[in-house]
């Protein structure tokens, strides 16, 4: 696995909602979670011992990998492995809402 993939909202999935990113998750034999971002919200820089998925569902955040940065929006999705140092904000004044699950 790559250390860090996004992916993109398929333009024939139609709107992004919780409820389809939800099914999708669990299609894939995890148990998803709600987490929301407020605007100001800052994480420095960590690592999880799990591989990491999040999904925005609304709202713009920005991860930062070693020198890269990366905007998400509502239906991109972000897969970390496990133990990939990276911090994030909220890119904006909106609440970030997202969806995630570990491998």
């Amino acid at each position: 696995m790559k250390k860090v993939t996004v992916t993109h909202w398929p333009a024939n999935a139609g709107q992004v909602t919780i409820n389809k990113i939800r099914a999708r998750l669990e299609q894939e034999g995890l148990k998803p979670y709600r987490f929301d971002m407020m605007p100001g919200d800052a994480y420095g820089d960590h690592a999880h011992p799990d591989a990491e998925i999040r999904w925005v569902v609304s709202g713009r955040m920005r991860v930062r990998v070693n020198d890269e940065e990366i905007i998400l929006e509502p239906g991109d999705r972000l897969d970390l492995a496990a133990n990939v140092v990276h911090s994030a904000d909220v890119f904006g004044d909106e609440v970030v809402v997202t969806l995630c699950a570990s491998r």
